[in-house]
């Protein structure tokens, strides 16, 4: 438990610094280094491998892992865990939302796609981190085992490579990835809090 509290002290203190640089327009020292990288993966299939990768965090994308955990979770007695698992995610969704509109930061100018609205803090990187980062807690509850570790990997791998792919395609600064990261994890912190106690014992 203290590693989960000091993870959620540091996440904390992380986002509210990237806020305080994104009000105070001085971000520029961090952001500069995201102009640069979508020329260097300029490919066709790079391309193609990192819109599906986005695209994972849609609202479609969501729900479908959402459904397929209720059903691989269906043996499991697990309806509190996926009660939590949806209050985590529509928590995520509405700050994200809110913040979005009070700070009203403008997005980079983008060639790849066509997006709308505020930039500040990334919903896909927020969502990755809180609907990836879930299935990691209820994995390490449920499924530990020879393969826990690969499959753990491979959705922390999905983490960097859903905020890595907004940069890619220049929709998001890097500090608007990390603050989605940030904010991610405070609510799993919490979400970890009730997810590993009966607070009706």
């Amino acid at each position: 438990m203290k590693k989960t509290n000091c993870l959620l002290l540091i996440a904390t203190i992380i986002f509210l610094i990237l806020l305080l640089l994104i009000v105070l327009n001085t971000s520029d020292f961090i952001d500069a280094y995201s102009k640069n990288i979508p020329s260097f993966f300029t490919y066709p299939h790079v391309s193609s491998f990192f819109l599906v990768v986005t695209n994972i965090m849609s609202f479609t994308g969501i729900m479908i892992i959402f459904l397929l955990t209720i059903f691989l979770l269906r043996k499991k007695s697990a309806k509190r865990d996926i009660f939590i698992y949806l209050i985590a995610i529509t928590l995520g969704v509405s700050l994200n939302a809110i913040i979005k509109i009070l700070v009203g930061r403008s997005r980079p100018i983008s060639s790849y796609l066509e997006v709308t609205g505020y930039s500040f803090p990334s919903s896909h990187s927020l969502a990755s981190m809180i609907v990836y980062g879930y299935l990691v807690l209820l994995i390490k509850k449920y499924y530990q085992g020879k393969r826990e570790k690969l499959y753990i990997t491979f959705l922390l791998l999905a983490i960097f490579l859903t905020g890595f792919s907004r940069i890619y395609f220049n929709v998001h600064y890097i500090t608007d990835v990390l603050a989605g990261y940030s904010l991610g994890i405070i609510i799993l912190c919490i979400s970890n809090y009730f997810l590993n106690h009966n607070i009706n014992k």
